[in-house]
């Protein structure tokens, strides 16, 4: 609906609420000259019967029993009238109100619609989604305590716990997983009334009031219901109901753009994996590099390759090969540090990128791989195979000749018997020797 749709509906129904009070003045008038038509009847029949006895009295006497008369006909109906008139005064004013209020919530969820259409359309990360979602939960609820809880899927542990206007634990959900929530798994707003209700979810662990209620939503993304969207309110209040609008809307919005968020990020990581071992490819590695050379950050590089690996799948079977090269990856993900770089450079080697150390803490690393393996063979149910290592610590100002360096030191390593780390300068190899080695890999 855009903004002439809402002007258009707001103007329709001022008029609605300005003909209220019309109607109500119609009838109001008409009750009047009623009452004032039977009023004067009254009198003169009244009158008419009483004027004789009171032929006799004096003019002044018979002036003020007339008043009296006229009194005690009038005072009872113009009380009647004005009852009545302001009974229907102040149903008419409560129902303007109600109106008002109707058309300032829809004008708000508008408004917040538009706000969070234009703010999320610029968001290209999750941080930033959570960043106005945060500032959506406020606008939404008008500092009603409200809380947000996110997870990557349905039965994941909630990772986001976003919470505004919350001094302390009481009325705080702590579901661990949105498939325990009760809105999740309904799939729609609901509100709790009252706090009995709410101790029913096994949620709620903290301290309640029992006038306490809560408006929850879930939220979406790609169809699954991954998060929750609540704020605490009054019981009986139905302004909770209406701050449920707003929240289905932030709810949606947010929803919609997780999807298109985590899709592309999913992209890129398809992008930048290789697709049977899950480690890094060929070109996030040199990504990393470049970027590393930019930050003037040193770092030690390290090829990584099976031995024998053509024996491997020629006796064994391909599966096997891609097993053991998946196996690898696992012991050598066990080995390195979270700001390491492991990546898939082509067949069965593998490049090491190791920012912040010295080259003999690459070797000592690659040498603890390297004793791991062989129980890991065993674990998996897999044939015994070991790996060679080249490790270069220089030059990082041009990661191409740092390359051909640890892949020299490499080739070194193969030649010398395999199943040994040796590091470039330690192996007195040529840091131009070539990339490709031939047979001597194998």
């Amino acid at each position: 609906m855009n903004k002439i749709d809402i002007a258009a509906q707001g103007l329709a129904e001022t008029q609605n609420v300005t003909a209220a009070p019309a109607t109500t003045t119609l009838r109001l008038d008409r009750r009047f000259w009623l009452i004032l038509a039977l009023i004067a009847m009254t009198y003169a029949v009244v009158r008419a019967l009483v004027v004789p006895p009171w032929a006799d009295l004096a003019l002044p006497l018979r002036v003020a029993m007339d008043a009296a008369l006229l009194l005690i006909l009038v005072a009872p109906a113009m009380f009647f009238l004005y009852s009545s008139m302001r009974s229907e005064a102040i149903a008419a004013r409560e129902a303007i109100d109600r109106e008002n209020a109707t058309l300032h919530e829809r004008l708000r969820a508008h408004d917040l619609n538009v706000r969070l259409t234009a703010a999320l359309d610029m968001a290209e990360d999750e941080d930033s989604v959570m960043r106005i979602a945060r500032q959506a939960m406020m606008l939404a609820t008008d500092g009603a305590p409200t809380q947000m809880l996110l997870a990557d899927s349905r039965e994941s542990v909630m990772r986001h716990d976003l919470r505004e206007g919350w001094d302390s634990d009481a009325g705080r959900c702590f579901i661990e997983r949105p498939s325990e929530c009760p809105a999740v798994r309904r799939g729609m707003g609901t509100v709790f009334e009252d706090s009995l209700i709410l101790s029913a979810c096994q949620g709620m662990r903290g301290p309640m009031e029992r006038n306490c209620a809560a408006a929850c939503t879930p939220i979406t993304v790609a169809g699954a219901g991954v998060g929750v969207l609540r704020a605490l309110g009054p019981a009986g209040d139905p302004g909770l109901y209406r701050m449920l609008q707003s929240l289905n809307t932030a709810a949606h919005h947010v929803g919609a753009r997780l999807a298109v968020v985590r899709s592309i990020s999913a992209s890129a990581r398809e992008a930048a994996t290789d697709p049977l071992t899950g480690a890094a490819n060929r070109r996030s590695g040199e990504a990393r590099l470049a970027e590393l050379v930019q930050q003037s950050v040193g770092y030690v590089l390290a090829m990584v390759d099976i031995d024998y690996f053509k024996k491997i799948n020629d006796g064994h079977g391909h599966e096997v090969g891609d097993r053991a090269l998946k196996l690898l990856v696992e012991v050598l993900r066990g080995c390195i540090r979270r700001d390491d770089l492991l990546c898939r450079y082509g067949g069965e080697e593998f490049l090491l990128v190791l920012p912040g150390v010295d080259a003999s803490a690459a070797v000592a690393m690659l040498q603890r791989c390297r004793s791991e393996l062989p129980m890991a063979c065993s674990r998996a149910g897999l044939p015994a195979f070991t790996i060679s290592a080249g490790v270069a610590d220089a030059p990082n100002s041009n990661p191409t000749q740092q390359m051909r360096a640890a892949d020299a030191a490499l080739y070194r390593a193969k030649e010398t018997g395999r199943d040994r780390v040796l590091c470039a300068s330690d192996a007195n190899v040529e840091a131009a020797a070539p990339i490709e080695a031939g047979d001597a890999r194998a």
